[in-house]
C-alpha cells in the first residue's frame, strides 16, 4: 500500500498541467518560480485523476473511485513521489492547518522549493537559525528587519555606534532612535513588531579580532548559524577578513552583504567553508586583474570621502543578502546559493545587475588544497 494513503492531495493553486503536441507528454509549469518540466505517460487515467485532484480524497479513496488495478496503483504512487518531490502535490489539510498562520506566505513561498513533507523541517530550520550580523547601519538594519520578517527568530547584533541624523536617509532607523545604540534600536523594533517572538543578544563591541567572534559564536546555543558582515570600518576587506577567519574557525557559512557605493548596490559573496571560495579567493583572483579590494571605490584612499548614497540602494545590497541566508538555512536542493563564488554589482542608472565568479585559489590558506579549482 501507498505511504500516501492518507494524504489529501491537491496540485499547488500556482502548477498548471498542459498537453504537450507529443500524444501522451504534459508539462506541468510552477507559475510561482517560472520553472516547468515535462512528463510521458502511457495511461490516461493518471491525467484524470491529476486534473480532478482537489485535495478531497485520500490515496485510498482516489484507487477506490477510479477502480485502479494493482499497476495503476503502483504507477500512481510512483507519480505522487515524483510530483512530491518536484513540489508539485501538497496535502489540502496542511495548508488549511497554516491558514491562519502569520507567516503563511513565508511558508508558501519555502513551498515552492521544499517538498510538502519536508516543509515544517525546512520552516523549524528558518525560525530556529541563528544570525549574526556585523554591523547594524545603512545595509546591516535593513537586513535584520527583512530576516525578521521571513520569521527568523534568534538575532546576535554586533556595532558599537548608536543612530545619529546622518544615518536616518539609508537605515531602517527613525528620529526617536537618535543618541541609541544601534543595536538596541533594531532590538526595540523587533520587539514592538511581535511581542516575546524574537531574541536578541545586542553586543556594542567593535568587530577587532576573528577570537573575539569566534567567542561570540561559541556562546551561542543555537543552530544552524549564518554570520553576515555588513561592517565597512576601517573597511569591508578588513572586517570580511575576520569574519572569514572566524567563520572557519566554528565552520559556520558567511555572506558579505555588500553595500552602496556612489550609484551602485555592491552584492557580496556567500561562503560556506570548504565547499566554496573564500574571502582570499575572491581578493586573490581580484587582485589579479587590478583590484585590491571586494569594494572597489576603496582605491580611493580619502579619510572622508562622504559618498552620495540613497536608502534603495542599501535596501537592495540588504535584500541580496537576506536572501542568500534564507537558501542557506532552507537548505534544499531546489533552493542553493546564488552568490556562491560571485560577486555583483547592481547598477542605479541601468537596473542591470553584473556578476562576476571565482574559482578556489590553490594558494589559500583557508581553501589550498594543494590544485587549482
Amino acid at each position: 500500500m501507498s505511504k500516501f494513503r492518507q494524504e489529501y492531495f491537491r496540485l499547488r493553486p500556482s502548477v498548471s498541467l498542459t498537453p504537450l503536441p507529443q500524444a501522451g507528454r504534459y508539462q506541468f509549469f510552477l507559475s510561482d518560480i517560472r520553472q516547468s518540466f515535462d512528463m510521458q505517460f502511457a495511461d490516461e487515467i493518471y491525467i484524470t485523476i491529476l486534473r480532478a485532484l482537489d485535495g478531497s480524497l485520500t490515496f485510498t479513496q482516489l484507487v477506490q473511485q477510479y477502480g485502479l488495478n494493482d499497476q495503476q496503483v503502483r504507477g500512481l504512487n510512483k507519480l505522487f513521489e515524483v510530483l512530491c518531490d518536484r513540489c508539485v502535490l501538497e496535502d489540502f489539510r496542511i495548508v488549511q492547518a497554516r491558514a491562519n498562520d502569520p507567516f503563511r506566505r513565508v511558508k508558501n513561498f519555502i513551498a515552492s522549493y521544499a517538498p510538502y513533507n519536508r516543509l515544517d523541517s525546512a520552516w523549524e530550520r528558518v525560525v530556529n537559525g541563528h544570525i549574526v550580523v556585523i554591523g547594524a547601519g545603512g545595509v546591516g538594519s535593513w537586513v535584520v528587519s527583512l530576516l525578521a520578517q521571513f520569521g527568523i527568530r534568534h538575532f546576535t547584533l554586533l556595532d558599537d555606534d548608536v543612530v545619529k541624523p546622518h544615518n536616518l536617509n539609508r537605515s531602517v532607523f527613525g528620529h526617536g532612535n537618535l543618541g541609541f545604540p544601534k543595536t538596541q534600536a533594531l532590538a526595540e523594533m523587533l520587539a514592538a513588531r511581535k511581542n516575546n517572538y524574537y531574541t536578541v543578544t545586542s553586543v556594542s563591541d567593535k568587530l577587532e579580532s576573528p577570537h573575539q567572534l569566534v567567542d561570540l559564536l561559541r556562546q551561542a546555543v543555537v543552530t544552524p548559524t549564518v554570520l553576515i558582515n555588513c561592517a565597512d570600518y576601517p573597511s569591508v576587506s578588513h572586517t570580511s577578513a575576520i569574519v572569514n577567519d572566524a567563520a572557519f574557525a566554528c565552520h559556520v557559512p558567511y555572506i558579505i552583504a555588500g553595500g552602496y557605493n556612489m550609484h551602485l548596490s555592491l552584492v557580496g559573496p556567500t561562503v560556506i567553508p570548504g565547499e566554496s571560495p573564500c574571502f582570499y579567493c575572491i581578493s586573490h583572483a581580484m587582485e589579479q586583474v587590478g583590484m585590491d579590494a571586494l569594494e572597489g571605490a576603496e582605491r580611493i584612499v580619502k579619510e572622508h570621502r562622504n559618498l552620495g548614497n540613497i536608502g534603495p540602494l542599501a535596501a537592495i545590497s540588504a535584500s541580496f543578502a537576506a536572501n542568500e541566508c534564507l537558501k542557506l538555512l532552507v537548505g534544499q536542493p531546489y533552493m542553493q546559493p546564488t552568490m556562491l563564488g560571485k560577486r555583483g554589482e547592481f547598477n542605479f542608472l541601468t537596473k542591470k545587475l553584473t556578476l562576476e565568479e571565482y574559482k578556489l585559489w590553490n594558494e589559500c590558506p583557508c581553501c589550498g588544497r594543494g590544485v587549482e579549482k
